[in-house]
């Protein structure tokens, strides 16, 4: 016993489990990276205020038409840039993300470089070499190494001596959107930073302040939060700074940067703050040393961890949506949306990025399929309790049972006007004994068949089969226009149908049958009557009892109807009035009326 009960147990658990598994190892395996990032550029992802120690000096296309196309220029254009700079009023940090790599013209490169070797701190660009190559792991195994950190380019060595460098590789999302840096690289025993990071650093140094390391995963990469879109930062033509047409005084104590800002020199990204264009380089270094300088960075949440919450989340809910009434499991479903929502911004706030469009996901399919669920079993549920009340009731109620959302079979019953039919064969155990029990059934199932056609015919529910006597009420479950008149109808048409078949009853068996037929109306107990796993559809009462006595003593081919069933069917049918009659366990007596049968009659309709 307790280990079925166990077994019962385990068994329902099963999908919140499998629905754990499952969100796991979808977590794990990552499928729809894309759309989390998309899902998570949502969420996280809004306009700020820009930073306005951040300028930017963009080589933009007023600049290359004045100056000439970007290639031709000397690194001269690079020298008077610096010099243009008023000491008194010179920017804290200048930096280049622009590549000066190796010699060009003697004049130029030496102009560049006394120029970078001022006062003002200047940031050039350098750039990471990867290659592929095959190493030895510690237990001597082989292994392709695709990251390989073969070289980094730097500036000429006389700018390079001046100056300091950050590397401008993108690291770029599965979705080619950037959103993350890697911090730093070793290279020849020396470390070098990525170039936002780099300035940022410069200009902590200049400022007196300490900076900020940002947390990194175990690739050391960390992300950074964009604050604002395209144009939004402060730009200045390249051309109006070196020309003069520019007052170097509003770069004071500023961080400068200097980049491509001319579609042509194809220096552009995919960024999640602007989904419809693309961003400029060099933007996108302001964003990254903005999100620097407020401690706007984060790391992506540990993949085992994320799973972890993903199998929590989806599995309890799963454990829960299919426990709880198909309201509860939506509120609880819609409930846990949110606080996987909200906790996914506090996270993100708190420097941890985490994917939860799997629990996100998850949660609501489940939702789907308990929602999908609840209407197949409402569905069965209904078909049940029709198939039940097809078996003794006229198709016309079932399907208007059919047609009410609200019925339920459940035990217990209600108190209503109805009315009660019975019939029975006169002398059927006499009968019995005169034909073989095959012959008796044969008889007997043309005499049900004939009955329940009348009941159906007059929208009746057949109550039950009472070995040769039939039960049928009206009015019940649901409303029937007249439905007093139609019991009054079904007594007829079983008088009728009964004469009819013994023509053919006196040829097949020998035999002729006789019903009587009683008939009341009053209120009643009505519903299901029984236990949890078995009942029946009945109705009980007075009425009821009434239309049974009634009935057993009435004669073959006699319609017996009450004074409370006559009076209310007097206008439409003839009855000869039989005087008081006792009734057995009843001490009141009441007033029997005969109706007058007329064969195929049509009264009444």
């Amino acid at each position: 016993m307790k280990r079925n009960a166990l077994k019962q147990k385990l068994m329902k658990a099963l999908p919140a489990a499998v629905s754990a598994v499952l969100a796991g190892l979808l977590t794990l395996a990552a499928p729809f990276d894309r759309t989390e990032y998309w899902l998570g550029d949502r969420i996280f992802i809004h306009e700020k205020p820009v930073d306005n120690r951040i300028k930017i000096i963009g080589i933009d296309a007023a600049s290359l038409q004045e100056m000439g196309p970007f290639s031709g220029w000397s690194r001269q254009q690079a020298a008077d840039l610096l010099n243009a700079f008023d000491e008194d009023y010179a920017p804290a940090v200048i930096a280049f993300d622009i590549n000066y790599f190796g010699s060009r013209d003697e004049e130029g490169d030496h102009a560049l470089a006394e120029a970078a070797g001022g006062q003002i701190p200047v940031v050039m660009a350098s750039y990471l070499q990867y290659a592929a190559k095959l190493e030895e792991r510690p237990d001597g195994s082989l292994w392709m190494n695709t990251m390989h950190l073969e070289q980094v380019e730097k500036p000429y060595e006389a700018l390079d001596k001046v100056s300091c460098q950050g590397f401008t590789n993108a690291v770029q999302d599965s979705d080619n959107y950037v959103r993350r840096s890697m911090l730093s690289a070793e290279w020849n025993g020396e470390i070098h930073y990525n170039f936002a990071y780099e300035t940022y650093r410069r200009y902590m140094e200049v400022s007196g302040q300490e900076g900020r390391i940002p947390e990194t995963d175990g690739q050391g990469i960390y992300g950074f939060d964009y604050t604002a879109e395209p144009g939004m930062y402060e730009i200045y033509s390249y051309a109006d700074v070196v020309s003069g047409r520019c007052d170097t005084k509003v770069f004071q104590g500023s961080i400068v940067l200097v980049g491509a800002y001319a579609a042509a020199m194809m220096d552009q990204y995919m960024v999640p703050i602007a989904r419809s264009t693309v961003m400029n380089g060099v933007e996108v270094q302001a964003n990254h040393i903005n999100a620097l300088l407020e401690g706007r960075t984060f790391r992506e949440l540990p993949v085992w961890c994320a799973a972890l919450f993903s199998a929590v989340l989806v599995g309890g809910y799963v454990f829960f949506a299919f426990r709880k009434s198909l309201w509860a499991g939506m509120a609880g479903g819609l409930g846990l949306e949110l606080v996987v929502l909200g906790a996914a911004r506090l996270m993100y706030g708190g420097g941890v990025y985490w994917k939860c469009m799997i629990p996100l996901l998850g949660v609501a399919l489940a939702a789907l399929v308990r929602v999908v669920a609840g209407y197949v079993t409402e569905r069965l549920r209904k078909r049940k309790i029709l198939s039940v009340f097809r078996t003794y009731m006229a198709p016309q109620v079932v399907d208007e049972l059919d047609r009410n959302k609200n019925y339920h079979i459940e035990l217990g019953g209600r108190d209503r006007e109805i009315a009660v039919l019975f019939v029975d064969i006169r002398g059927f155990t006499a009968l019995s004994e005169r034909l073989s029990p095959k012959e008796v059934v044969g008889i007997l199932n043309r005499y049900l068949g004939q009955v329940t056609e009348a009941i159906f015919r007059n929208e009746g529910t057949l109550d039950k089969f009472i070995g040769d006597a039939v039960m049928a009420v009206y009015n019940a479950p649901l409303d029937v226009e007249e439905y007093r008149l139609k019991a009054v109808r079904t007594g007829i048409d079983i008088v009728n149908a009964v004469g009819g078949m013994n023509e053919d009853l006196k040829r097949d068996y020998g035999v002729e049958i006789a019903c009587g037929v009683g008939i009341h109306c009053g209120r009643a107990v009505v519903g299901n009557i029984g236990c949890e796993y078995r009942m029946d559809y009945t109705a009980i009462g007075d009425t009821v009892n009434v239309a049974e006595r009634l009935e057993s003593i009435a004669k073959g081919g006699q319609v017996l109807l009450s004074q409370d069933m006559y009076e209310h069917v007097k206008q439409h049918f003839h009855a000869e009035f039989l005087g008081e009659r006792g009734l057995k366990g009843r001490e009141d007596k009441i007033n029997v009326f005969s109706l007058e049968v007329t064969d195929g009659t049509d009264a009444g309709r």
